[in-house]
């Protein structure tokens, strides 16, 4: 059984091997196409994917809390401010959809150890805070139910490092705060910071909340970190904490990561649209430079094309010629490209500190935009080739 010809009589695999030798012929004139297509190319494929790494990296700072969580931050309106410990912690049966409320206040303070000085940004919280931002213990232990009342504290890594020459070091070390004396019974693993948090954790100095009014102004919180059921309203529980704990001392701020996020996207959506209008404006310069190239091939091979027509080749025979040599190089163009365009990025991801990341939905959008545009600056130099009379082709010389 014979295979089954095309309906114009080239096989599409002799037009495409004849197309790469003729691309290989052309070899300097093609590699100036190409690279304005790799150009073109690369600068999508970077922009795009850097956006992706760096939506991974402020997602990676939710990780921690989970988007089930509301910050709340008092501040003062005419007097002390804060919230009275009893009231946060009842917020699961007064606020449907609240599922647990940890309160614990915080304040800048100055802090010695070891002959130095250093300003500590104290937070004064229960046991239950420290698993539930998922801090954990360098070194020592974390504070638990039977530290009360007692003069110890847990310090932050960078804190540490204020006070002492190895953070290690500080580990049963006494810190003054004030009058009192803290003993440290634990270092705190350093954490990545991010802008959602109320408190600076590696900086920080934790002490019991049962007599935090050693070393605070009052033994009220001023800040709560609220956990929300998976399928409750976040931004109508954000608006009944405010107005629930807002008072005519107290006026309340909320942060939650649910809303931060719903921003994060749209803001991506948008910058991403553009970065893409850059680098599509980049594709289709290179695009008119394959054109250019394709109708100078057309003007260079009159004879070719009027012989090929003198012995049967038709018109659609020469234009899916001119067509597949466009596609070919435009595509081999958005390959090179595409992989140019992950070096880029992942050069520009270290120079951030980020963890490199491939978006691998994009890639496709190398060489199968890259081929679409070739298909389309080649129609013209393939209609001028189809159109060229092979008689007047043949008489030239």
């Amino acid at each position: 059984m014979t295979s089954r010809a095309r309906p114009y009589g080239v096989p599409l695999g002799e037009v495409l091997r004849e197309a790469f030798a003729n691309l290989l012929a052309r070899g300097q004139r093609s590699g100036l196409a190409l690279l304005g297509i790799v150009v073109g190319t690369a600068s999508i494929i970077a922009m795009l994917n850097i956006g992706h790494v760096a939506q991974l990296e402020t997602m990676k700072q939710f990780e921690r809390l989970g988007i089930d969580t509301i910050q709340v931050r008092s501040t003062p309106n005419g007097g002390e401010g804060g919230f009275p410990k009893a009231t946060i912690e009842d917020l699961p049966k007064t606020v449907p959809g609240v599922v647990e409320a940890t309160p614990y206040a915080t304040a800048q303070i100055s802090g010695r150890a070891g002959g130095k000085e250093a300003s500590l940004f104290l937070i004064a919280a229960p046991p239950s805070l420290a698993p539930r931002l998922a801090l954990t213990a360098q070194t020592g232990r974390l504070l638990t139910a039977f530290d009360d009342c007692a003069p110890v504290g847990v310090i932050g890594a960078e804190a540490a490092q204020k006070l002492a020459r190895r953070p290690a070091d500080m580990l049963g070390q006494q810190v003054a705060l004030g009058s009192y004396l803290f003993t440290v019974v634990g270092v705190l693993e350093a954490i990545p910071s991010d802008g959602f948090s109320v408190a600076r954790y590696n900086d920080a100095f934790m002490i019991p909340q049962g007599c935090a009014r050693r070393v605070l102004p009052s033994n009220q919180a001023n800040a709560a970190l609220v956990r929300v059921a998976d399928d409750a309203d976040v931004d109508r529980i954000d608006g009944e904490l405010k107005r629930s704990l807002t008072n005519r001392t107290t006026l309340v701020q909320t942060t939650n990561a649910k809303s931060i996020i719903v921003t994060m996207n749209r803001q991506k959506g948008l910058i991403a649209a553009v970065l893409a209008a850059i680098g599509g404006i980049s594709l289709l310069v290179g695009g008119i430079g394959v054109m250019n190239v394709m109708l100078m091939n057309v003007l260079e091979r009159r004879r070719e094309i009027g012989l090929r027509a003198a012995i049967g080749a038709t018109p659609k025979d020469i234009q899916l010629m001119f067509v597949a040599e466009a596609a070919m190089l435009a595509a081999a163009g958005g390959l090179v490209g595409a992989i140019l365009g992950l070096l880029l990025s992942a050069l520009a991801v270290k120079l951030f500190s980020w963890d490199f990341a491939i978006a691998y939905h994009l890639m496709p959008i190398g060489p199968l935009g890259s081929g679409v545009i070739g298909v389309l600056f080649g129609l013209y130099p393939a209609l001028s080739a189809s159109r060229i009379d092979p008689i007047e082709a043949l008489r030239a010389d």
